[in-house]
């Protein structure tokens, strides 16, 4: 006896098998006559949802490999979680990568999503993207945050810079600080935007301390920086700092705690990235948050669509949000 296939059900329904999988998975986003339509022809053809029986039969594994830069990164973290919940919605597996910003793991990574015979990719390339590595996948890719020739979902920090520089503008600062790389990929430059936009009110920073990309919580350089820096300046002169990360931008508050002044009333911080720490610092920390949800769930649909033969090349530019808390409530304007 001849295994119905869920192509052979979508074919005869005249939709998509990405359609046909959301039915059979009660996906919200399936309007009534769609579904109705699909399971009469899934009765008519006698298709039994098997998981394992349809991926022999279509020749998938209903699995994604995700892959991020560096889970040490609370944001990809999130970004994980919501992109599991999203596949599975879908029926769809994941199995995880991390290259822990190493090139040759990346690789390794890559290689063997291939020999697990995924379905397709999500991937966080490391710094400019591996063009041979990335080139060379031949089954569906979704890229966050770094442009690839695959389909690319891109969140400008550069204007979550441009937003945090409004906001400082907005409470009447003009002695402000940055903390962070100096040089970043395009794209990724909070710098550059949050500069461009204070030059436009002819405003100059003040203080623009090197701090790296990849700060985690167990490698941090932020605070040993900025502690540096009040050696020889006076820690009361900058009345707004804009730190690269929520990480940074907390070391930033306790090294002011220590020369004695206080968030917001003496300076304001800001950070980025939106993470765990933001909310629950004291005080609350405001930050530039990345839409997690809506990143998981266009990054979910761009691969499905992909593997339902959807193979052109796709960007989407996604706005990232500035969330204002406390540590940025309107302090004493210098």
């Amino acid at each position: 006896m001849t295994m119905v296939t869920m192509e052979e059900v979508a074919k005869a329904a005249h939709v998509s098998r990405a359609t046909v999988s959301r039915v059979l998975s009660n996906h919200p986003s399936i309007k009534m006559e769609t579904r109705s339509n699909v399971m009469y022809w899934v009765k008519k053809l006698g298709y039994e949802p098997n998981q394992v029986a349809q991926s022999l039969a279509g020749n998938r594994t209903n699995i994604i490999g995700v892959l991020f830069s560096d889970l040490s990164n609370p944001l990809y973290a999130s970004l994980m979680t919501a992109i599991v919940h999203e596949a599975e919605k879908y029926g769809y597996n994941v199995i995880l990568g991390d290259a822990q910003r190493e090139r040759a793991r990346e690789t390794n990574i890559i290689n063997g999503f291939k020999r697990r015979k995924v379905d397709g990719i999500i991937v966080r390339p490391i710094g400019t993207p591996n063009k041979k590595l990335y080139s060379g996948i031949n089954i569906p890719m979704v890229s966050l945050f770094k442009q690839t020739e695959k389909k690319n979902i891109i969140i400008s920090s550069e204007e979550g810079g441009i937003q945090v520089a409004r906001h400082f503008l907005e409470l009447g600062h003009k002695n402000i600080g940055y903390i962070g790389p100096l040089k970043s990929l395009a794209g990724n430059n909070k710098l550059e935007g949050f500069r461009s936009e204070l030059d436009k009110s002819g405003l100059k920073l003040k203080a623009v301390l090197e701090c790296n990309q990849h700060e985690t919580v167990e490698n941090q350089r932020a605070y040993e920086i900025i502690s540096q820096y009040f050696k020889t300046h006076d820690p009361g002169k900058i009345s707004a700092w804009f730190a690269h990360s929520d990480i940074a931008a907390s070391d930033v508050i306790k090294s002011l705690a220590e020369h004695g002044l206080q968030v917001p009333k003496d300076a304001i911080v800001c950070g980025y990235n939106n993470t765990l720490l933001a909310k629950k610092m004291i005080p609350t920390l405001s930050s530039v948050a990345s839409p997690i949800e809506e990143i998981a769930g266009k990054a979910v649909s761009m691969v499905l669509n992909g593997i339902d033969g959807n193979t052109e090349e796709e960007l989407i530019n996604l706005s990232p949000r500035l969330v204002i808390r406390e540590s940025t409530s309107r302090g004493l304007f210098k």
